[in-house]
């Protein structure tokens, strides 16, 4: 079974994932929209995600072969974004991501967020002005600025969600180090 859902906010989508596997769903493969799962055992695994920075270092295959050593499996890669998996029978698993390198990540998607939501305003705002300027209307170009203004707003929320995120964990990350 195939599934889409844009993978901004990566802890949201650890969640989704977890609840489809209670619902006997497994993962088996996606990518930054398409999330392709398998028919199993109704929450006999738990999945966590992480992010690897450090593509084909001594570090980044260590980190993978302890955790393969531990009972944790890889379930599938899509650039750096990695899901895990363990069996619920062999207790409950954690990555331990330390929050600055969360923090940074999330800092990262949110300046790609943000650039997008700028590009898309200022052709959409640019756009309709000249469109209200000339004395025919161009229908069709007033509907492309209109769908850049109607981006800005979609792409507004997911913003929003990563910054509630992120402030969480530089309270969090503050509250821990003093």
């Amino acid at each position: 079974m195939h599934k889409y859902r844009l993978m901004i906010n990566p802890y949201a989508i650890e969640n989704w994932v977890n609840d489809m596997a209670c619902q006997g769903w497994h993962l088996k493969k996606f990518t930054w929209i398409r999330f392709t799962f398998e028919r199993g055992e109704p929450g006999s695994h738990i999945y966590r995600y992480d992010e690897l920075e450090r593509f084909g270092t001594d570090y980044e295959e260590d980190y993978l072969e302890f955790l393969q050593s531990s009972g944790i499996e890889q379930v599938n890669r899509s650039g750096n974004f990695v899901f895990f998996r363990k069996a619920v029978q062999e207790g409950p698993f954690e990555l331990f991501t330390d929050k600055k390198t969360r923090i940074g990540n999330l800092s990262k998607k949110m300046t790609i967020l943000l650039s997008l939501i700028l590009l898309n305003l200022i052709i959409g705002i640019t756009g309709l002005i000249g469109d209200f300027s000339n004395q025919t209307a161009d229908w069709i170009g007033f509907t492309l600025n209109s769908l850049n203004l109607i981006v800005v707003v979609l792409f507004s929320l997911p913003l929003y969600k990563l910054m509630r995120v992120r402030n969480l964990l530089k309270k969090e990350l503050d509250v821990f180090s003093d």
